[in-house]
């Protein structure tokens, strides 16, 4: 079983209007809600693609509720750590010259929350299944908390892959989890340096793999396809240019199709394949929808994924 984590759940919220004028009224056309925050996102890609996963999540207040109705609509199975101060909300607004997002302030978490964060986790995964950690850490949960998560859960078998930035991701790979899934921006602070050229990139990431104890190091690069170093080997993902509407939830629609192809038992040329076509295919979607069953499944044979040389 897959289950995706998130501790810092949102609402996106989508206010789509002609144009801002500043000390006018604005005039918004259309409303659209939708849950957001990585793992979430991760959850809600393996259900379109057909699989099975329960997304873990920190969730309250009467926003909490609304993504939860959401989520049983489109038949997400989810297991809610409640928390006593309301989930945030980000407010994006969609002009026909570009997008503005702001995010609110989010909960503040407590330590007995925290606790119960964990007893959930260790109550519900066993060996062998998957645990994807994603995203940002609210404010009252220690950096740390991945690195924590991560040991508990190696420790008893199951496959922990983190997909975060900054502190959480500097610190949780100190855990060796199974595998990483960083842009090049995230890639590159963890490192602490720019990174150029695709010799380069390779012996970051062969630098990652190594010093952490990390066996698969998925690299995504938008447009440009992927690099992933697993079990030592490297393969190149190339993915064809598409209409993009929205590059929102591309790496979790990654992650996502990834992890459910490895999963149910597919070897990793097939599973970075499919991970292409999602992430292709989420950028067909405006707002922060994710990737269609369809879509996925029309650019799969557009996929190519080929072994390529490590870095001399």
């Amino acid at each position: 079983m897959i289950f995706s984590l998130t501790l810092n759940a949102a609402l996106d919220r989508f206010l789509y209007t002609d144009s801002i004028i500043e000390d006018d009224t604005v005039r918004v056309d259309r409303v659209k809600d939708y849950p957001a925050g990585k793992g979430v996102d991760v959850s809600r890609v393996i259900n379109e693609l057909g699989g099975h996963s329960v997304s873990i999540a920190f969730l309250g207040g009467h926003t909490g509720k609304i993504i939860e109705e959401m989520l049983d609509d489109e038949g997400v199975v989810y297991a809610t750590v409640r928390s006593e101060e309301e989930t945030r909300i980000n407010i994006l607004v969609q002009t026909g010259s570009g997008q503005y997002r702001m995010s609110l302030p989010g909960p503040v978490i407590s330590e007995r929350e925290t606790e119960k964060l964990c007893k959930t986790i260790d109550t519900l995964l066993r060996k062998g299944d998957y645990l994807l950690i994603c995203g940002s850490v609210p404010e009252g949960v220690s950096s740390d908390i991945y690195a924590r998560l991560c040991s508990r859960m190696r420790d008893i078998g199951v496959n922990v892959y983190i997909d975060s930035d900054k502190e959480p991701l500097i610190e949780g790979v100190k855990a060796g989890p199974r595998g990483i899934k960083p842009n090049l921006h995230e890639l590159q602070r963890l490192l602490n340096r720019e990174l150029h050229g695709e010799t380069n990139i390779k012996r970051a990431l062969l630098e990652v793999s190594d010093k952490y104890s990390i066996e698969e190091v998925l690299l995504t690069m938008g447009r440009e396809g992927a690099l992933a170093l697993i079990g030592g080997s490297f393969y190149r993902i190339m993915v064809p240019e598409v209409s993009v509407k929205s590059a929102v939830g591309a790496g979790d629609s990654f992650l996502a199709a990834y992890c459910l192809s490895r999963e149910l038992g597919e070897r990793s040329e097939v599973a970075l394949k499919m991970a292409g076509a999602a992430s292709s295919a989420a950028v067909m979607t405006p707002g922060t929808e994710l990737c269609r069953f369809d879509d996925v499944m029309n650019l799969l044979p557009q996929i190519t994924v080929e072994a390529v040389i490590a870095p001399g």
